[in-house]
């Protein structure tokens, strides 16, 4: 896929932007992910930049996706009955995965999630996997049609959103 590329940190305020529109425009929707002004914010912007994590779907010149690949996770996630036993450099782990209204329906979070496993294929990874916060059941759902699948519910405590239950899903890329 062309149009999804690594972020480049003079597009971190354009970025932002990106993910500010997002949230005001999932208000109302079945989509909550709870999301704020708090997060994503630009020092998690500029941070994911920084450790070349954070990728963009660019078309005409605009941002329409945007998601931050890497393998860490919640120490939490240790103790879970994965699918697939995998060590922390074999994994792919998919944070603030979003794509704007104009762009929802129309394939490019299948086109984006079909680039993300190619690569973690051709990387020799194992797993990809997402925690999706309780109540996004929009998010599961997609996630669910890209096939990947329920492993277990967990609750951990985050300074945006509290103590919050967790899906885990995790989509097996070798056994």
């Amino acid at each position: 896929m062309n149009n999804l590329r690594k972020a480049e940190i003079g597009e971190s305020e354009e970025i932002l932007e990106f993910y500010q529109n997002i949230i005001h425009s999932i208000k109302g929707t079945e989509f909550k992910p709870k999301w704020s002004e708090s997060y994503p914010n630009l020092e998690f912007i500029e941070a994911s930049i920084k450790n070349r994590e954070l990728y963009v779907y660019t078309k005409d010149g605009r941002i329409n996706a945007s998601v931050v690949l890497n393998n860490r996770f919640e120490p939490k996630y240790e103790n879970i009955n994965w699918i697939i036993n995998a060590k922390s450099q074999e994994i792919i782990i998919i944070h603030a995965f979003a794509v704007t209204s104009d762009f929802a329906g129309k394939g490019i979070g299948k086109e984006i999630f079909n680039n993300i496993k190619n690569n973690a294929i051709k990387n020799n990874k194992k797993t990809i996997r997402i925690d999706i916060i309780n109540g996004n059941i929009s998010a599961q759902k997609v996630f669910e049609k890209f096939g990947f699948k329920y492993v277990d519910t967990v609750e951990i405590f985050h300074d945006i959103v509290g103590l919050e239950k967790f899906h885990l899903y995790e989509y097996a890329l070798k056994k």
